[in-house]
């Protein structure tokens, strides 16, 4: 769903516009002169969402709540038994033993376990009977038990896994995709200003939709301060996934809630306090005056940004350090300043651009710095992508970079 803002001075023209885009006009909601429209046409699920029979289904399992339609699901399950247990019995030649097994994915995809239970139970109990009391002879009964096992294991773990974070149906994995591209968006640079550009790139470990490493950024319309921050969290991959959409939603509120010097240091305050088994992280962190250039870099156990000069034409490494978030209490972090003149660029990035198993790190920032000279021949863009993807961890680690230039 996607929300469209626009300053209006008629009210009922833009009610009217809404109802031709089939939007959705929001009353009364204001915020500095702006009315909020909301248009449905811009996402397939909004489209699906206004069918008659998806609507018929959801007004069902809104009158009848969860537990009733857990009940109902069962019930359609032992009545779909019933039936396939008649056939088995008195038109045994036009009905297979697979017939079981469809039940059986049915019954796993929309029932709680402990329901679920009931169904495998009722399910196994018609298998058997049709077979040894009522001596159904029907061939493959060995390998079609087999696979009726499989299965209901197979779907009675999947069930274990949605109830574990609570949810019903086949719905379920909409929540895991709604949180990885929130964490997307969050990692999305802002706009800059004429004369400024920046890009980011962030790759998982061997293909996972979460990642481990993210990028958090803010934009200061009135002071002109842009501030990124790149975190690396203990781990990769899906396991780290789940911590950093936690500390990508509250490093981001601190982007905009503290001062770059005070940024560090509270979220070091905030990963303290979730006692994590494997709770550290590394970071970096960088505010840049988009008016005047000058910036301000501090890190937390994180590899040196790399700040291109391109007067002098070469990299360097910007030498802020500090221990890593979450292992020293009130820790207060080092700044180091610097100033952006045209042309110039700053590089953020994570470990899994330099580390690898058969090689010493400073050889990898070496590497690093080889990759970064395409900037100055090439262009920037595309710089962050591009170390990303040849990184000589290949895709067993995280990655991501940050390049912030000026034009």
């Amino acid at each position: 769903m996607r929300f469209g803002a626009v300053t209006v001075s008629c009210p009922t023209a833009f009610r009217s516009a809404a109802r031709a885009r089939s939007m959705t006009f929001v009353p009364g909601y204001r915020h500095e002169g702006v009315l909020m429209i909301v248009d449905h046409e811009l996402t397939t699920d909004a489209r699906i969402a206004r069918l008659p029979a998806v609507r018929t289904v959801r007004t069902v399992r809104r009158a009848l709540g969860p537990m009733g339609t857990q009940l109902l699901v069962l019930t359609i399950t032992l009545i779909w038994t019933a039936v396939t247990f008649y056939g088995l019995v008195v038109h045994e030649p036009h009905t297979p033993w697979a017939s079981l097994i469809a039940i059986a994915v049915f019954a796993g995809l929309f029932l709680a376990p402990r329901y679920l239970i009931v169904a495998y139970a009722t399910l196994l109990a018609a298998m058997l009977s049709a077979r040894f009391v009522f001596d159904n002879t029907k061939p493959a009964f060995l390998g079609a038990l087999v696979v009726f096992l499989a299965v209901a294991s197979l779907m009675f773990w999947v069930a274990r896994s949605r109830a574990r974070i609570g949810v019903q149906g086949i719905g379920g994995d909409r929540i895991l995709v709604d949180l990885r591209d929130r964490l997307r968006r969050m990692g999305e640079l802002p706009a800059l200003p004429r004369g400024w550009s920046a890009e980011s790139a962030v790759y998982s470990a061997n293909g996972d939709s979460f990642s481990g490493d993210f990028a958090v950024a803010s934009l200061n319309p009135s002071s002109q301060r842009l501030e990124v921050a790149l975190v690396d969290v203990s781990g990769k991959g899906t396991k780290a996934g789940t911590r950093s959409l936690l500390l990508s939603g509250a490093f981001g509120g601190l982007l905009s809630a503290v001062s770059p010097d005070e940024f560090l240091g509270a979220a070091n305050g905030f990963l303290g306090r979730q006692k994590w088994r494997e709770g550290f992280a590394t970071a970096v962190h960088v505010a840049v005056d988009l008016e005047t250039g000058a910036y301000s870099v501090g890190s937390a156990g994180h590899p040196p940004a790399l700040h291109l000069c391109a007067s002098s034409g070469g990299w360097s490494m910007v030498p802020a350090g500090g221990p890593p978030l979450g292992i020293v209490d009130d820790f207060h972090y080092r700044r180091v300043e610097g100033v952006l003149a045209k042309g110039d660029a700053l590089m953020l990035y994570t470990d899994g651009l330099i580390e690898d198993r058969d090689s010493e790190l400073d050889d990898g920032i070496d590497r690093l710095l080889g990759q970064a000279e395409r900037g100055r021949s090439v262009g920037f863009s595309g710089l962050a992508d591009h170390a990303c993807r040849v990184a000589r961890s290949g895709s067993s680690d995280d990655r991501a970079a940050v390049v912030i230039w000026r034009e």
